[in-house]
């Protein structure tokens, strides 16, 4: 007959067991069972709790509440001289409470269970053991558990002197509330002091090793028989007319002007703009805001410029100290231009296969500054922007532009009357890299023409096309391909008829999208995407080995770009989310800024400052910094949209259409988290925008007098340039 419930407290006669139970269950160790044969036993009494299994249900390690007990226990500080056997001891018999002969309080014992819970890693101010018989399939741990912030700048930086000097330096500049989105003023004519680190000026590469490079790194380019070489390969035709230019090589323009509207929503202002036309916006805000208060009115001042095609890139000059800034932009001919191009062979279009040779163009346009602060310049609107060179090609049209951004030193014109601006890499649509040597007239406002015979250096490996290029050093460019392979070509001359790659490597299984260096603190890194959704970092000394990869995205993103200030590659996915992967914690993908529409536009990640800006098909572009994020993973992160741009077409085939901008959004918190977002039926919506809406190219300056420009590029052909400092 069975007992009536009874509570834990012992009374009446007590039961003896002559043997164990657990020596039954196999649970008995050699330690205990020789100390039972020295000692008289005990006589005990099984005592059950009332939560507790039963005795023919007993499986060792099978109570939940000591599991949890024992999975929260932190063993930490352990006195290295502390015996095994004590620690055995103390970790012996579980769910049995033995209650001694002469007392009544109950003693916990715990046997030895098969499988004993793993030790905890012990963390002290950085400092990290871990057990030898731990396994582990990353490097690091994740600083998004409960560690300290020293602990947490480790992990995301590293632990050398030049990884955290660089985060306490960015830390200090770009953390603050009114920065967290666009850069301020404040914050960019900040002067290094004595306290700061060396590193952090230089983004975490040795000091030396930047001054080598902008010196002796170019000393090939001034050399009187390596650099003399170098420039006499490329041949300019300078002959070519403007009437030319404009029929063959430029698009064809509008009949009609192009229609804009800017300016506060309820009071718009309308402007109209030709071919190549230039217009100052700030009066469309600053009408309006002097008749509110009797002060000097307060405009937006920047500049719209009708390129009259949709431009395919651009990219802003480095290396310009002076009050000239330059933007490189191309836009492709018409698709009715190109008809007259295509052959049979062509109309077969494929990524993979090289485009028929159509005309094409890089227009440089220069922009004057003024002073502004301690270390800053604005816009100066009194000079209206030039088109000072128009360099025209028959190579397609141009997909990638990449300018070198090493730093160079000044040591004077190498020809007279000449401006060195510098070296441009693009990957044109037959397939092939070149490399132009960029040189503007001295004192001369004429635009100038001049058509390329002739590269400074041009490449393309065998079997396949180049596909994107970026910079390694002021000599060495590395070419992403379309069979997944990655390409890198050291561009002196040499007596080859073709040059060869020095390193040529298969990092994807297919076409490579985009490629990014993590220069300059870690120059042989690179990070790679393909159209499979695979983004990748890996090393040049041992990419086989040496090589990790991100969260696989389902349609593939072009955009990417490595940011030194928050060492982290930047870059989008499919749910229009902009994301950051921190080069030690490549693994771990966070999401950094929510865009309203597909991500089609992402500008290069700026050296001087940490914010970021994602251009989206709906013509709207957002600005964010992450660095907080990046330093705290719960920390709250904060989006502004710069503009949002509208495109209407005309009533006719040869019409521009109207555009209209909206403007004046407050910055604001956007979850970036998927889990709350409410999808109709549970389907994935996306919105179709008309393609003069898009946003094709995003840019900052590369300047740290004009970092905080910034410059946009849209669908139905205008380009928008502002000075974006708070």
């Amino acid at each position: 007959m069975p007992h009536g419930r009874r509570s834990g407290r012992v009374k009446g006669p007590r039961t003896v067991y002559n043997q164990d139970p657990f020596a039954s269950a196999g649970l008995s160790d050699e330690s205990s069972s020789e100390v039972a044969e020295k000692a008289p036993p005990k006589r005990t009494k099984k005592v059950k709790r009332e939560d507790s299994i039963s005795d023919e249900e007993f499986v060792a390690g099978s109570d939940p509440d000591v599991a949890d007990a024992e999975d929260d226990e932190v063993f930490a500080n352990v006195d290295e001289n502390q015996d095994d056997a004590e620690l055995g001891t103390d970790q012996a018999d579980d769910d049995v409470m033995d209650v001694d002969e002469t007392g009544d309080t109950p003693k916990k014992k715990r046997p030895a269970p098969s499988n004993p819970p793993k030790e905890k890693m012990q963390t002290s101010y950085g400092a990290i053991t871990l057990s030898t018989d731990d396994t582990h399939f990353r490097g690091i741990l994740d600083s998004r558990d409960h560690v300290s912030k020293f602990l947490s700048y480790t992990l995301t930086y590293g632990s050398d002197d030049r990884d955290l000097g660089l985060a306490v330096h960015m830390r200090g500049r770009w953390r603050w509330g009114r920065d967290s989105t666009f850069p301020t003023r404040v914050s960019l004519d900040t002067v290094e002091g004595e306290s700061d680190s060396i590193y952090g000026p230089t983004l975490g590469a040795s000091p030396e090793d930047i001054e080598k490079e902008r010196t002796v790194g170019w000393s090939w380019y001034y050399d009187q028989q390596i650099g003399q070489m170098f420039r006499k390969r490329q041949r300019l035709d300078t002959k070519i007319k403007k009437d030319e230019v404009h029929r063959q090589f430029l698009p064809r323009p509008k009949s009609k002007k192009h229609t804009v509207l800017m300016g506060p929503s309820n009071d718009q202002r309308e402007f109209h703009l030709g071919y190549h036309d230039c217009v100052d916006f700030g009066p469309a805000w600053g009408a309006r805001e002097a008749q509110k208060s009797n002060g000097p009115a307060k405009t937006r001042e920047g500049w719209l410029i009708n390129i009259g095609q949709k431009i395919q890139c651009m990219a802003w000059a480095p290396n310009q100290d002076g009050a000239s800034q330059c933007l490189a932009v191309a836009a492709p001919i018409t698709d009715e231009q190109k008809k007259s191009y295509k052959t049979p062979e062509s109309d077969r279009v494929s990524s993979f296969l090289p485009s028929p040779p159509y005309p094409g163009t890089i227009q440089l346009w220069e922009f004057k500054s003024k002073k502004a602060g301690a270390q800053t310049n604005t816009i100066d609107m009194t000079f209206k922007p030039q088109l000072r060179l128009t360099l025209c090609s028959e190579w397609g049209d141009l997909r990638r532009m990449s300018w070198c951004p090493m730093g160079r030193e000044k040591r004077g014109d190498v020809d007279k009357g000449l401006t060195d601006i510098g070296l441009l890499a693009g990957v044109w649509g037959d397939g092939k890299v070149r490399v132009l040597d960029i040189k503007l007239q001295q004192g001369s406002s004429t635009p100038k023409y001049a058509k390329i015979d002739s590269p400074a250096f041009e490449a393309i490996p065998s079997s396949t096309i180049c596909t994107c290029v970026t910079w390694l050093s002021p000599s060495d460019i590395a070419v992403g391909c379309g069979n997944g392979f990655v390409a890198i070509y050291s561009i002196l001359p040499s007596t080859a008829s073709k040059p060869q790659p020095y390193f040529y490597y298969p990092i994807h299984a297919t076409y490579i999208l985009n490629i990014a260096s993590i220069y300059p603190a870690h120059p042989q890194l690179l990070s790679t995407i393909s159209v499979d959704g695979d983004t990748r970092l890996w090393s040049i000394v041992d990419p086989q080995s040496e090589n990790t990869s991100t969260v696989r995205v389902r349609l593939a993103s072009s955009h990417l770009s490595f940011s030194p200030v928050l060492q982290s590659v930047c870059s989008s996915d499919e749910n229009e989310y902009g994301r950051i992967m921190p080069i030690r914690r490549f693994f771990a993908t966070s999401n950094a800024v929510k865009i309203f529409s597909t991500v089609s536009a992402f500008a290069p990640c700026s050296w001087w400052h940490a914010s970021l800006l994602y251009g989206g098909t709906g013509g709207e572009v957002l600005a964010t910094n992450p660095l907080r994020k990046v330093l705290h993973a719960k920390e709250t992160q904060w989006q502004q949209i710069w503009f949002v741009h509208d495109w209407a077409a005309g009533p006719e085939a040869n019409d521009p259409g109207a555009s209209r901008f909206h403007e004046g959004f407050s910055a604001e918190t956007q979850g970036t988290m998927r889990n709350g977002e409410s999808r109709p039926m549970g389907l994935s919506l996306t919105t179709i925008h008309e393609e003069g809406t898009h946003v094709t190219a995003l840019a900052w300056n590369p300047n740290r007098l004009c970092a905080a420009w910034a410059s946009a590029a849209l669908g139905c052909g205008l380009l928008r340039v502002e000075d974006l400092a708070m």
